[in-house]
């Protein structure tokens, strides 16, 4: 009986350190890391990402929010206020590309458009911050099942300027 045991633990113990172990979780998605939030002089310079990522999409809610192509609008839980002298809003949607993808596309494009990458959170998905003069932006992205998507919510709220 110890025997069978023993035995059974060594297979147990080769097994995870195999990286081709059956039993072995898989991830979904590789994970990969976010760019870094200052990326000043004495940084190294970026590599050339090996694809452009994912594109603009033609029209977006807010002129100055990035939206990137392919994303489907949930409307039950979308709402939007734009006034001459206010905008506000909460959009959701689902996308196919992962976490990273869209991560790095509001880490790429919000800058083109005027705002500050403030601080990014990497836990079950990503949240990504961003300030402009009077202005915030929280881009909240988590995964989902494969067949759903996922999930992508957008909020551009008045900043008092803390």
């Amino acid at each position: 009986m110890t025997r069978v045991l023993s035995l059974l633990m060594i297979c147990a113990l080769a097994l995870t350190a195999c990286e081709t172990n059956p039993f072995q979780k898989k991830s979904a998605e590789p994970a990969a890391e976010l760019a870094p939030l200052d990326s000043g002089p004495s940084a190294a310079p970026a590599a050339p990402a090996p694809e452009p990522g994912l594109k603009l999409a033609p029209e977006q809610r807010f002129k100055d929010v990035p939206l990137p192509s392919g994303v489907k609008e949930d409307l039950e839980h979308s709402y939007i206020y734009e006034s001459q002298s206010l905008q506000i809003g909460k959009m959701a949607y689902t996308s196919k590309a992962g976490v990273n993808e869209l991560a790095q596309f509001y880490i790429r494009e919000c800058p083109a458009a005027g705002w500050k990458l403030d601080n990014v959170v990497q836990a079950d998905g990503a949240d990504l911050f961003f300030t402009k003069p009077g202005k915030r932006l929280t881009v909240i992205i988590r995964g989902g099942a494969i067949t759903k998507g996922r999930s992508l919510t957008i909020s551009l709220t008045p900043d008092a300027g803390v």
